[in-house]
């Protein structure tokens, strides 16, 4: 599986939380993503997760199959994040007695559900998994359900049923000082879905050029343009001439780098369909 690792995660806007070390971006499919961020001054995980709008989706920690006591979070409803475990074989996860994760953010775009959330790296429950300073790689699993159902167990497809679901090695990468001075950059970006042009505002910014990237869903560049941040209160990328799908904006200042997922919808969203 091909992978793309960043060093934060675009949704409206971008910043940081105080971390030095980071997974960056990681597609796991066309349907879920997730970014790890550590902040090892104030010992904190900050979980970035992407999946389907309409059903669970999970994440394991520290394996590679569902063993017993692996440590996972779920969303089990359209609003809740539950902090569980896996008793063993291919049984529904069990919730914690306690919830470590504090959700902060969920955001739903073209059916896509984007949450953020955070926890201590030790917390109080035997099954939760201990994050560390020192924490350079992280084995997770993951999957979704294959039918729009908050319901961990399907009994139609036998579990959540489908090929939705793999793992893999999260690599951390420590952010360096100079990425670090960028603490307040902003690039707020509208309107997404996109049409024909998107407006990209870049805010804080005090390098005097920023380089912007279009990539597609085969991770082909289409789009690669230098721009003068102190000479542009907007920037407008076109794209009039591509067809619709996802794609991704890379944005670059210095060595510090970012993605922003882009549906590109034709349509127009103002008419009555």
């Amino acid at each position: 599986m091909r992978r793309i690792l960043i060093i934060c995660l675009l949704i409206f806007t971008i910043s940081f939380h105080g971390q030095n070390k980071s997974t960056g971006l990681v597609f796991l499919d066309n349907t879920m993503s997730l970014q790890l961020d550590l902040d090892t001054v104030n010992s904190k995980v900050y979980l970035t997760l992407s999946g389907p709008s309409d059903r669970w989706f999970a994440l394991g920690l520290n394996s590679t199959t569902m063993s017993p006591n692996v440590d996972c979070v779920v969303m089990t409803s359209d609003a809740i994040l539950t902090d569980s475990y896996f008793p063993g074989g291919y049984f529904a996860p069990f919730a914690d007695s306690q919830n470590n994760w504090n959700l902060t953010d969920n955001t739903v775009s073209n059916s896509i559900r984007t949450i953020k959330a955070n926890r201590n790296f030790v917390s109080s429950d035997a099954s939760d998994f201990t994050f560390t300073n020192a924490l350079n790689s992280l084995d997770v699993i993951w999957a979704y359900s294959y039918n729009p159902i908050y319901a961990l167990y399907d009994p139609v497809n036998s579990g959540h049923g489908g090929d939705n679901y793999g793992h893999l090695t999260l690599d951390f990468s420590e952010l360096n000082n100079n990425q670090s001075n960028y603490i307040s950059y902003v690039l707020n970006m509208y309107p997404n879905p996109v049409k024909d042009k998107l407006t990209i505002v870049p805010q804080n910014i005090t390098s005097p050029e920023i380089e912007i990237k279009v990539y597609n869903s085969n991770y082909q560049i289409v789009f690669n343009k230098n721009y003068t941040t102190l000479k542009n209160s907007e920037i407008i990328i076109p794209f009039e001439t591509l067809p619709e799908g996802i794609y991704f904006i890379n944005s670059k200042i210095d060595t510090f780098e970012s993605f922003k997922k882009i549906i590109v919808k034709k349509i127009d969203f103002h008419s009555p369909q």
